[in-house]
């Protein structure tokens, strides 16, 4: 498991299966220091409608192997 920072400096739990999960999309091959930038420093955060728990990081990459796109990553805090 790796404990990760988010954009308010809040400890972020990414489990080896939740990782895992994320990596099996072809288009997330390569991303993972992406996945943890856009959780540290995202371009854009909204606040999920029916759950204040939930944030929805963005930002945006080019180049990917899928082309430019924006990477959404999403947190459930909790406490």
């Amino acid at each position: 498991m790796k404990v990760l920072k988010d954009y308010f400096g809040r400890s972020v739990r990414l489990t080896a299966e939740r990782l895992r999960h994320i990596l099996e999309h072809p288009e997330m091959a390569d991303m993972e220091s992406a996945v943890e930038a856009t959780l540290r420093e995202p371009e854009k955060v909204i606040q999920f409608r029916t759950d204040e728990s939930v944030a929805l990081c963005y930002r945006y990459y080019y180049g990917t192997i899928v082309g430019d796109k924006w990477l959404c990553v999403v947190v459930k805090i909790y406490g």
